[in-house]
């Protein structure tokens, strides 16, 4: 299956999910590694996972591991990208030796020119900023104008408020790189509900 866009699937923690997701056309899939979570995935899962699913890239989530953890672990499990969902010095970032995808937060208050400049700082260091927002629950006319300038300016993933009903006039009219979406926790082993991810799935496959 193809896809119109580059899609990111976040918080993979099964099986099923990965092979889900790779058998969609999912570009990039992320692991939750971050070292003080009781979430984040066991490396026998992560080993399993990865030994399993073919034609997807593996990404590293982290929040405060130190550059020199973040590549043992990604050596270790064959990583192709890093993502980091707080912001780290670029001096960290530079001895990382992965492929870096920022998560960058927007909210109501969010002054656009400040947003802009820290990109701009940010983008000879990493390969590609994800969008999140905990105030915007929906990509709409509230917030279009502003992800369409940061796309038009830097390698984006759009990482929430993305829907069936507005995937494509998202797609259209902000023109990002690709798209973020979460995985999550099985019903039980094995069985897993994929009606959210497969119906934007079904709205992006190329025709």
């Amino acid at each position: 299956m193809a896809l119109r866009t580059s899609v990111i699937v976040n918080r993979i923690n099964n099986l099923s999910d990965a092979r889900y997701c790779a058998g969609m056309g999912v570009d990039i899939i992320g692991f939750n590694l971050m070292l003080d979570d009781p979430q984040r995935v066991q490396p026998d899962t992560l080993k399993e996972i990865s030994g399993w699913v073919s034609g997807v890239k593996l990404a590293g989530e982290f929040e405060r591991a130190k550059p020199d953890i973040i590549n043992d672990l990604a050596n270790e499990f064959n990583l192709d990208y890093i993502q980091l969902n707080t912001p780290y010095l670029i001096d960290e970032i530079e001895e990382i030796d992965r492929p870096v995808i920022q998560k960058v937060f927007i909210n109501k208050d969010t002054v656009d020119s400040e947003l802009l400049e820290m990109m701009e700082l940010y983008s000879s260091v990493v390969d590609s900023f994800i969008i999140y927002s905990d105030d915007f629950k929906s990509v709409d006319e509230t917030n279009t104008k502003f992800l369409k300038e940061i796309a038009k300016q830097f390698n984006v993933y759009i990482g929430f408020g993305l829907d069936k009903d507005n995937i494509n006039a998202t797609l259209k009219l902000v023109k990002p790189k690709g798209i973020g979406l979460q995985g999550g926790h099985e019903i039980k082993p094995g069985l897993k509900d994929f009606d959210e991810l497969q119906d934007i799935f079904e709205e992006i496959e190329e025709n």
